[in-house]
């Protein structure tokens, strides 16, 4: 899910507008989110923001503004939190590489993450797991490299039904074919 920040410029095109949401609906579907998925995406956006130099309230502020302003589009086959994940996401790498890149540090090694990353069926995984949200959240933690206690408590589940679902999660990964 490698994106380009368009930050001023829309990024539909004229023939792309039936396959993308507009701005208005964009923000109706963002109204229209639960409060569990609203907590699931703050604690994705704290996840995150561990990475920047930012706090997880601008992380998910920015992500929310580049969706509302039509920065970023948002295909209308891609169910709101999966989208809005990536958005974070996105941003939060920017954010770091920026930083990174003004200490002069960055690496190599988290490029080829990225790479590796960008290279998977990200839908096709993710759709594996739509009857499980909190398998979601771990399978998207995975994904961008949380490990352990950290996917524990983004899923916010115990002990036990975190192993539970991370052998549900392993069981399913390796049926799928990409």
């Amino acid at each position: 899910m490698t994106t380009v920040s368009t930050i001023g410029f829309s990024s539909v095109a004229p023939e792309q507008a039936d396959v993308t949401l507009s701005p208005a609906e964009a923000g109706a579907a963002i109204r229209a989110l639960s409060v569990a998925d609203k907590t699931a995406l703050m604690k994705l956006a704290r996840l995150y923001a561990r990475k920047t130099p930012y706090d997880h309230e601008d992380l998910l502020q920015e992500a929310l503004c580049r969706v509302l302003d039509g920065a970023r589009a948002w295909p209308r086959h891609v169910a709101a939190l999966p989208f809005l994940w990536g958005v974070v996401r996105s941003i939060a790498w920017e954010w770091k590489n920026e930083f990174v890149e003004c200490d002069g540090k960055a690496t190599d090694v988290e490029g080829e993450e990225r790479r590796v990353i960008a290279g998977l069926d990200v839908v096709k995984v993710i759709a594996l797991f739509d009857d499980d949200p909190a398998a979601q959240i771990i399978v998207r933690g995975m994904m961008e490299g949380a490990r352990g206690q950290e996917l524990q408590e983004l899923s916010g589940l115990a002990k036990t039904d975190y192993e539970s679902k991370r052998t549900k999660i392993r069981r399913r990964l390796e049926k799928l074919e990409l």
